[in-house]
């Protein structure tokens, strides 16, 4: 359950180019929320419907961050009150050490 923010929390959102990212930064900035969402490229045309939500242009920022990337994560939830996860990984070759993969989402 979300509560309308009146003290201008940030969090952040993982994956917010998404489906579902989508939607809960949509209902984020809905509640008055600075919202940090992640996404691979800040840049690219996919993420322009964030720029269009209503409230985006003060209370949303577009940070470029891979998920098996940790310091990369760490830099955008750093500040934040709360993180939405709703990413998931989408490799972009085969995973050639599974183990590993598994190791530093769940470390």
């Amino acid at each position: 359950i979300l509560i309308m923010s009146t003290t201008k929390e940030t969090v952040s959102v993982t994956g917010a180019g998404g489906f579902l990212g989508s939607w809960v930064v949509h209902n984020l900035l809905s509640k008055n929320y600075l919202v940090r969402g992640t996404v691979r490229d800040p840049l690219d045309a996919k993420n322009a419907h964030l720029k269009q939500l209503p409230h985006a242009s003060t209370h949303l920022e577009l940070v470029k961050a891979e998920l098996l990337d940790y310091p990369s994560l760490l830099s955008a939830i750093q500040g934040c009150s709360g993180v939405f996860h709703v990413a998931s990984p989408v490799p972009s070759s085969v995973v050639l050490n599974p183990q590993t993969s598994v190791y530093i989402l769940y470390s």
